[in-house]
């Protein structure tokens, strides 16, 4: 969340619009979120890591908005949902890969 007394931080999604739907349709996909923060004398711009830290990052230097669109930007509180739901699913998948996987029944003909 921002802090009041820092920098201001702005926050993007950033954006795969699936095309290939039926006529009209379009599936939109939040795939990464990226952070501006208004430092001096040029702003900081990180990337979430898979990892969940933020690192440096080009990306809005190399996009134009509203011209390139694979962004667009999103409130702190949207930020931190993301960020959240990206844990919690994380997590489910862990825990999915870490469960032991059950014995097969036993055939008594092959035994």
């Amino acid at each position: 969340m921002p802090d009041s007394n820092g920098p201001a931080v702005r926050y993007f999604a950033l954006i795969d619009d699936e095309r290939g739907w039926p006529e009209g349709w379009r599936a939109r996909r939040i795939t990464g979120l990226v952070r501006r923060t208004d430092t001096r004398p040029l702003p900081t711009d990180e990337a979430l890591g898979r990892d969940f830290t933020w690192g440096p990052t080009e990306y809005l230097q190399r996009y134009r908005r509203g011209v390139d669109e694979p962004h667009e930007e999103i409130s702190a509180e949207s930020a931190e949902r993301f960020i959240a739901s990206w844990r919690a699913s994380r997590a489910s998948s862990e825990a999915e890969r870490t469960r032991p996987a059950s014995n097969p029944p036993v055939d008594d003909a092959q035994a």
